[in-house]
């Protein structure tokens, strides 16, 4: 939505209304607004790469994962407040656009799955869409003059992530090893985020803390004894928990992704 403050009282109160979502969005911990929706927001929207591409999942890890369903290109980088140093990788937004005559004024549902630096921190929220999610927003026929914008104000509001029949996915860190395990995980439904992964060797229910890190990569330190298949609980922000038993085998091959039969 483009912004056309009238007086400087309407601008006292639009920065009053961003100062208080600062706060809120801060704290990582407020489940009325990050995952309920308290409305939706003013940001801005870019997008990069090819304009039909899929974007990138690089800073969470998941690099061209984001070409296949269920993120069918339809994710986003976010800016320091939404990419929140990996924390953020997983969430799901809606986001929409107004401008005549280019936008639809319907939401799309993204992903977070990049981080926008730099020159993306100079507004309180940015959302750097891939040039396929872009150009969902417009109407049709206006998808390329859209993207011709380059830019455009946008509403966006926090949403729990709904990938259908897909379940959580373990990817397998190329450089894992019989004395270092590391995952990427995803496709998380609702929060989309995780607060804390464990995981258990064969026989046993005895979970070991794992550590995330960066993104949505999550490591532990083990030895030759800690044999697969491996089980995995995962807790959410809200402390929502599911485990995921015996989803990778033990002749796991690293790079492959292993898919659990649960989600939240």
């Amino acid at each position: 939505m483009a912004f056309n403050f009238q007086n400087n009282f309407s601008v006292f109160i639009y920065v009053c209304l961003l100062s208080s979502l600062f706060a809120n969005h801060s704290m990582g911990s407020s489940p009325d607004f990050l995952v309920n929706g308290g409305g939706f927001t003013p940001a801005l929207g870019t997008w990069y790469g090819d304009p039909h591409g899929a974007g990138s999942g690089g800073a969470c890890g998941w690099a061209d994962d984001v070409r296949s369903p269920p993120y069918s290109a339809m994710i986003a980088a976010g800016n320091s407040r939404i990419f929140l140093q990996g924390k953020g990788c997983g969430e799901c937004y809606e986001i929409m656009c107004s401008r005549e005559p280019y936008c639809s004024g319907n939401p799309i549902t993204v992903t977070i799955t990049d981080e926008c630096p730099g020159a993306c921190n100079n507004v309180p929220f940015h959302f750097d869409l891939s040039g396929y999610a872009f150009g969902a927003m417009a109407n049709p026929g206006q998808a390329d003059n859209l993207r011709n914008l380059g830019k455009v104000d946008i509403q966006f509001q926090r949403v729990p992530c709904n990938y259908g029949r897909t379940r959580i996915a373990f990817k397998i860190d190329v450089a894992t090893n019989n004395n270092w395990f590391a995952t990427r995980i995803e496709f998380a439904d609702r929060e989309g985020a995780l607060q804390s992964v464990a995981i258990a060797p064969s026989g046993t229910q005895e979970f070991v803390p794992m550590n995330n890190l960066w993104g949505a990569v999550w490591v532990a330190n083990i030895d030759p004894s800690f044999k697969g298949p491996f089980s995995f609980r995962l807790t959410s922000p809200t402390n929502a928990v599911v485990v995921a038993r015996n989803v990778v085998p033990s002749g796991f091959v690293p790079g492959e992704t292993y898919f659990s039969s649960v989600n939240f």
